[in-house]
């Protein structure tokens, strides 16, 4: 059976909220395209616009509420804009896992993965100063 579960005072619900800073990883990883993607300014800079503009929104928005969050960073992003990644933590908020690339795990071989995973804790290791202990897979794409 279930543990009974009270709720805290005056609380009926809860909320988790969390964002997936993709930035260009998003659309670099697995482009095969004779020009390449990264040559696009167009989706490039819609890309940036994440942690150029979207986080320091976000991060007064859940200030202003008193909202702690998870933020799934890939490591490429965390090496592109340090800055936006090291105001994360300095908010208080959770830096969690995404890849480094956001590599589609199934898509890759046992050791490309296991590559992809330790590049990702490097990168947010070295700008972030943390070892994440949370983990969303790139693509929403869990392999065995």
């Amino acid at each position: 059976t279930m543990p009974e579960f009270s709720w805290p005072e005056g609380k009926t619900a809860a909320a988790a909220f969390t964002f997936d800073v993709d930035a260009e990883s998003a659309v670099l990883w697995g482009d095969k395209s004779e020009v390449g993607v990264s040559a696009r300014m167009s989706v490039m800079s819609h890309q940036a616009y994440g942690p150029l503009v979207g986080i320091p929104r976000i991060l007064e928005l859940l200030e202003r509420h008193q909202i702690p969050s998870t933020f799934f960073v890939p490591g490429h992003t965390a090496h592109r804009y340090p800055e936006a990644v090291r105001a994360i933590v300095a908010a208080g908020h959770e830096i969690a896992h995404h890849g480094y690339l956001h590599e589609q795990p199934t898509a890759l071989t046992l050791q490309e993965e296991i590559d992809a995973l330790d590049r990702g804790l490097e990168a947010l290791a070295e700008v972030a100063g943390v070892r994440p202990i949370g983990y969303r897979a790139p693509m929403w794409d869990l392999s065995w």
